[in-house]
């Protein structure tokens, strides 16, 4: 019985180790490249989260690295990612990571997390209730700087369309491990941008919360 009871609370320690150091600088484990479900198989899976039912288990570090990948990480050499972006920039959207203990943002070039606020803000980003109580919330926005001299409404379009294929990725993914997430526009785009300190013509798009029944 305490063997049990002592794989159980490591299990748990597992799932919520990446929550407990979102407020320090964290290194992502490798993520998963290869195996799991088939694409024709994951098309068929994906589907949003229901918000009055949204899965309430915590995800594993890997599961989120996974995730993060999927969503715009370097899929070859240093210059190719998961998602296309236009005339062959860097990636011009990123990832925030909101959970309980505060909130980091995804760096694509070291594949980690760096702290930005031990604040918890999950009930403060969606205009849904239900959304505070996801384990995890991903936070996509555009990055001004990374856009360079693409600006106004061309700036707004290519945002717009990288994070659509950032979201189907991150939804496909997740199909494949069994989380579930939903795509949210509605959001308070006032309050993001004063808590994650944002710059002024960085625009939040859209937000993700995740979650495992």
């Amino acid at each position: 019985m305490k063997s049990r009871t002592g794989f159980k609370a490591l299990l748990f320690s597992a799932l919520v180790c990446f929550c407990a150091s979102v407020f320090a600088d964290t290194k992502l484990p490798e993520p998963q490249m290869t195996g799991g479900k088939g694409i024709f198989d994951v098309l068929k899976a994906r589907s949003s989260a229901k918000l009055n039912t949204f899965p309430q288990k915590p995800l594993s570090l890997q599961e989120l690295s996974n995730l993060l990948w999927a969503a715009t990480g370097l899929n070859r050499a240093e210059k190719g990612w998961t998602t296309p972006y236009g005339m062959g920039m860097a990636p011009y959207n990123k990832i925030y990571v909101a959970c309980d203990k505060g909130v980091s943002l995804y760096d694509w070039k070291t594949h980690s997390l760096k702290s930005v606020s031990t604040k918890n803000i999950k009930g403060m980003v969606g205009k849904q209730a239900a959304v505070a109580s996801a384990p995890v919330i991903l936070i996509i926005v555009s990055d001004s700087k990374a856009m360079g001299n693409v600006t106004g409404e061309r700036a707004k379009t290519w945002a717009d369309i990288a994070s659509g294929a950032m979201s189907q990725n991150i939804y496909l993914a997740a199909a494949s491990m069994d989380i579930g997430t939903r795509y949210i526009v509605s959001m308070n785009t006032d309050v993001i941008s004063k808590e994650l300190q944002l710059n002024a013509n960085d625009m939040p798009i859209n937000i993700m919360p995740l979650g495992k029944n």
